[in-house]
């Protein structure tokens, strides 16, 4: 099965063009990258519409590509993807996949490569095309805490996973995103089916990539899940926490946190009932073998997959 993919560096064009004629090279990056530039300028630098530069416009971005700690993470993503071909192949394998499994949905044809200012990592837009913003998976050796020791997003947990391993994953989860859109219900049970879903179709995907990165989690963490499954879903039935709508008391059941503490144990990580419902969800596949993954995409009560599931966690 074919899964062309065309790979477009913008991050070169737009560090490589010439900042003493940057308005009239603004101007061509506009004509030559219509949909992506306005994408660019308007979303992920906010910065505005170039149909008409204005001097403002022109030393904002100017400033940004001339900026020292910018144009070092520039030369570093030059030096760690100097060319983008095995990500390519391992993307178009991903799609091969995708177009297996969503025959009748269209499957993207163009990865585009920036650098947002970490503004943005993984992205889809427009009609079904890939964006990656390559400052956000440059591994362990770059720097990302001296960039900003006090912003969320250079935290720890969060930088654990700045990596080439988890680019495509990244890539791909956008991508089910976009399939399944927002949870139908606000209930614990309702978010953590709902990831559950992701998951799933991410393992059919992404069949060769480590639980771990698949999950965002650590190989301890990983492990942690699977030897606790039996007390951590136990845990939430007796605390009234499964059919909750308090979204603040279990956010950090769902959401990317450094641990599920205090909720359950300290070794725990965050997003911990998605791995519930992960299981749930493939307890529940396998009740149906007959449904494809778009018949799983149709399937919005969390509650009825949880009874056909008959889920029994693992102790």
């Amino acid at each position: 099965m074919e899964a062309p993919l065309e790979i477009v560096r913008f991050d070169q064009a737009l560090f490589t063009a010439d900042t003493n004629d940057f308005r009239n090279e603004l101007l061509r990056l506009q004509e030559a990258y219509p949909e992506f530039m306005t994408l660019y300028t308007t979303k992920l630098m906010q910065v505005g519409p170039l149909d008409d530069p204005s001097p403002a416009q022109v030393d904002f971005l100017r400033g940004f590509v001339t900026a020292p700690a910018y144009r070092y993470t520039y030369d570093t993503t030059q030096i760690v993807y100097p060319d983008l071909t095995e990500v390519k192949l391992e993307l178009q394998q991903a799609l091969r996949y995708f177009k297996y499994y969503f025959p009748d949905r269209l499957a993207p044809q163009r990865l585009t490569a920036f650098h947002a200012a970490f503004n943005y990592g993984a992205i889809i837009f427009g009609d079904n095309e890939l964006g990656v913003g390559l400052e956000y998976y440059l591994g362990s050796d770059f720097p990302y805490q001296r960039m900003d020791p006090t912003a969320p997003v250079f935290s720890y947990y969060l930088v654990r996973t700045y990596n080439r391993d988890h680019l495509v994953a990244d890539l791909m989860r956008v991508l089910v995103d976009d399939l399944l859109g927002q949870p139908p219900g606000n209930r614990l049970l309702d978010i953590m089916i709902h990831n559950g879903k992701k998951r799933y179709i991410l393992d059919r995907l992404l069949p060769y990539t480590a639980d771990t990165v698949k999950s965002e989690v650590s190989p301890a963490q990983w492990e942690w899940l699977k030897d606790n499954e039996f007390e951590l879903y136990t845990f939430l039935k007796a605390e009234d926490l499964l059919y909750s709508s308090r979204y603040q008391d279990f956010r950090k059941l769902v959401e990317p946190s450094p641990t599920g503490a205090p909720i359950i144990p300290q070794e725990a990580p965050g997003e911990a009932a998605n791995y519930l419902g992960f299981r749930i969800v493939e307890a529940y596949m396998r009740r149906h073998p007959e449904y494809t993954l778009e018949d799983l995409l149709l399937k919005d009560d969390a509650q009825e997959i949880l009874k056909e599931s008959r889920y029994r966690p693992r102790d």
